[in-house]
């Protein structure tokens, strides 16, 4: 069985007794934990349900099946993840080297793939999440998602590819940016929008 690993540990609950003081954006500590704690929730919940359906395309017909898999359904699943976690809630899958290009970032969520890039290249390693507020005030969660072994499959070298994989693709994605990859590449972001209103609902305990 073909098990993608996925880097998701956050902490899901706001503890209580912050203290509410400012960082440079204006973004308050209380309100920066309450979207991250929805955030790594909505992640989660997502990346379960893709992960669990990904797995079994893959089984039922290997890497061919797993692409028709993400030309198919994959964003209808993010949607629905989305609708089942109530109002407020947005989650969309980024990347620079998009796939689909519904998945084509905007200028906040280049300035979080950068953000990841940077802390990679400091430090050697990967921040966990990020939370951002963007210009136009809008709150973002984001996760980083990273080349497992068995993505290498889909998103390899097309030398090394089972050439099936290969015409798949060319006749799914003419403008397909998403391979080349190696294991342990950053290969996008997971972004989640959260209102005000759902981060207000969070500090209060709903």
């Amino acid at each position: 069985m073909i098990r993608t690993t996925v880097r998701w540990t956050a902490t899901l609950a706001i503890a209580a007794g912050f203290i509410s003081c400012s960082d440079e954006s204006g973004l308050t500590t209380e309100r920066e934990s309450a979207v991250r704690a929805e955030g790594a929730a909505a992640t989660q919940a997502l990346m379960t349900t893709l992960q669990t359906n990904l797995v079994t395309s893959m089984e039922e017909g290997g890497p061919v099946e797993a692409i028709e898999f993400c030309a198919t359904r994959a964003l209808a699943l993010t949607d629905s993840v989305s609708d089942s976690l109530g109002d407020g809630i947005s989650i969309k899958r980024v990347s620079e080297r998009h796939r689909n290009p519904e998945n084509a970032p905007d200028a906040s969520e280049i300035e979080a793939i950068r953000h990841f890039e940077a802390a990679l290249a400091d430090n050697g390693a990967l921040p966990d999440d990020w939370v951002q507020e963007t210009p136009a005030g809008e709150l973002r969660f984001y996760r980083p998602l990273t080349i497992a072994p068995p993505c290498l499959n889909c998103h390899g070298d097309p030398v090394n590819m089972d050439p099936r994989v290969v015409e798949v693709l060319q006749a799914s994605y003419p403008d397909d940016q998403a391979t080349g990859y190696e294991a342990g590449d950053l290969r996008g972001l997971i972004r989640v929008s959260v209102s005000e209103e759902r981060v207000n609902q969070a500090i209060d305990g709903y």
